[in-house]
């Protein structure tokens, strides 16, 4: 079973963080093959990032089983825009997300803040996008200053995690939170294993009943 874990950075986040974390160790240590999303675009538009990485899940679905996508902060935004654009996305984590937006970033400058301000247009526009979601785990810092626990939740159902005595970046250099993270991911892998199973069973009789012999 080949199993995928793509990583989208922050506002501004250079790439390199994330070979560093211990998300990443423990997954390469439980056989997932950990990738980078550095398509995106630094300063915006949000949605033209998600439309990246979207087409980046599609090439990957052709080759895994399952995909979860990990984003930290603004990345979780383009994250839950992806799965919303139908992306084959099996789980979604989001770290110290403003999933409600952040009330400083509408007086931004650029696009991408603007993007993330509190009830934004964007963000209206994502939460209304119909059809299923993947499901979701929910990673708050407990010490984070920038995305409060109150922006952090979704107005969808989701599991949530609060990490003690962390903030908004070291939240995702922390051992619990990789260890949390991965319990959860492999418990979606079963999952995602057994329906497709599952599903394979319930296709596999009507592949092999005859049709009916015709009238004559």
């Amino acid at each position: 079973m080949s199993r995928a874990l793509v990583f989208v950075g922050g506002f501004g986040a250079p790439g390199n963080e994330w070979p560093l974390t211990p998300i990443r160790r423990s997954a390469r240590e439980q056989g997932w093959r950990t990738k980078y999303f550095n398509e995106r675009l630094v300063f915006g538009p949000l949605a033209t990032s998600a439309e990246r990485l979207v087409e980046l899940i599609d090439r990957l679905d052709q080759t895994h089983d399952t995909i979860v996508v990990i984003g930290h902060s603004m990345g979780g935004l383009v994250a839950e825009h992806a799965a919303a654009l139908g992306a084959p996305i099996d789980g979604l984590v989001t770290i110290g997300t403003p999933h409600q937006g952040h009330y400083l970033s509408r007086f931004g400058p650029l696009p991408v803040m603007r993007d993330m301000g509190t009830n934004s247009t964007y963000l209206r526009g994502v939460a209304a996008i119909p059809g299923e979601r993947p499901p979701i785990l929910v990673v708050t810092a407990a010490q984070d200053r920038l995305v409060p626990k109150s922006a952090a939740r979704p107005n969808r159902p989701h599991t949530f995690l609060e990490v003690p005595n962390v903030g908004h970046l070291r939240v995702i250099f922390d051992q619990s939170t990789a260890e949390t993270i991965m319990e959860w991911a492999d418990a979606l892998t079963e999952e995602v294993a057994e329906r497709r199973h599952n599903l394979d069973q319930a296709i596999r009789p009507e592949r092999g009943r005859k049709s009916p012999p015709a009238a004559s």
